[in-house]
């Protein structure tokens, strides 16, 4: 015949069916809740920020970095880190695919309120470990940037005062180098100018001008065009002047210029300006005419008529 339970019993078994219930009700919530979470591969997960010392009202980026091993284009699990001394004023949101899996980089731009430190709380992300099969809260590493109100040499970023004082040398050793340079061009310039010799009181100063023999077919041809002035003579006078470039005949104001190359830029001058006597608009070939009168006599080594 089965034993009849005490009071005592009786209590006690309520009290374990009590528990038995509690534990299932708390149990339940978070089994659902570990079933809403991702499975995801985190093999990276950091905080890192652009700046180590800032002013106060300075802005700076602190970037929040997660590599997944799964291809994912979106990560809105990830769970920003919390702002000490320090105004949030936006974000960035970068995805970058990678052979491995997928990178993600979440860029905040803050700025600190006042002089201190401005902290940042890890970032973390709650997930399903694929390898356990069990719920995990994987965070990064916290993040202090100070925030100096000073102007001493102390209170600065030694990175960044490095870059200014090499910076700063770089540019005064350019400007030492410029400087030489320039010197250099000054002097050789004017050791290869001519010293000009002392001209006596009373002596006009003449001017060199290149004289051509006698018989020079340029003289000849510019006073046949001189005393008739028609196309006829001017295209004579334009052949001269192409063969003295080293021309053949029938040759084109082009093919005169190849020819001559740089050797006599004089040359060059005078037989454009022929060629647009000849062949320029009827209202510019008079004076361009003049021109070449002009231009021939210099030439020439003739006085200007």
């Amino acid at each position: 015949m089965p034993a009849a339970c005490s009071g005592a019993g009786w209590i006690r078994c309520a009290e374990r069916a009590a528990r038995l219930c509690a534990a299932l009700v708390a149990f339940a919530p978070a089994t659902a809740f570990a079933q809403d979470l991702p499975r995801l591969h985190i093999t990276a997960l950091g905080l890192h920020a652009d700046h180590s010392v800032v002013r106060p009202g300075e802005a700076f980026h602190v970037t929040v970095h997660v590599h997944v091993r799964e291809k994912r284009d979106r990560l809105d699990e990830l769970v920003l880190p919390a702002l000490t001394n320090a105004v949030d004023l936006g974000d960035e949101r970068k995805r970058v695919p990678a052979a491995d899996g997928t990178d993600f980089y979440e860029t905040l731009t803050v700025a600190a309120d006042v002089a201190g430190a401005a902290s940042f709380s890890p970032a973390y992300i709650d997930a399903i470990d694929p390898a356990t099969g069990r719920g995990m809260r994987y965070s990064s590493q916290p993040l202090t940037v100070r925030v100096a109100s000073g102007t001493a040499v102390q209170d600065a970023d030694s990175g960044a005062l490095m870059r200014l004082l090499r910076n700063a040398v770089l540019a005064i050793l350019t400007v030492i180098v410029v400087l030489v340079l320039a010197i250099v061009a000054v002097v050789r310039l004017r050791r290869g100018r001519p010293r000009a010799q002392p001209v006596p009181n009373g002596v006009p100063l003449l001017i060199a001008r290149p004289v051509r023999p006698p018989g020079d077919p340029v003289r000849a041809a510019l006073a046949a065009y001189r005393a008739r002035g028609d196309d006829a003579s001017l295209d004579a006078l334009r052949n001269v002047l192409f063969a003295r470039a080293g021309a053949g005949a029938g040759a084109t104001l082009a093919d005169a210029l190849r020819a001559l190359g740089s050797r006599d830029p004089q040359l060059a001058r005078v037989m454009a300006v022929a060629e647009r006597a000849r062949f320029g608009p009827a209202h510019e070939r008079a004076p361009a005419a003049r021109d070449l009168l002009v231009a021939l006599d210099a030439y020439v080594g003739e006085p200007v008529a």
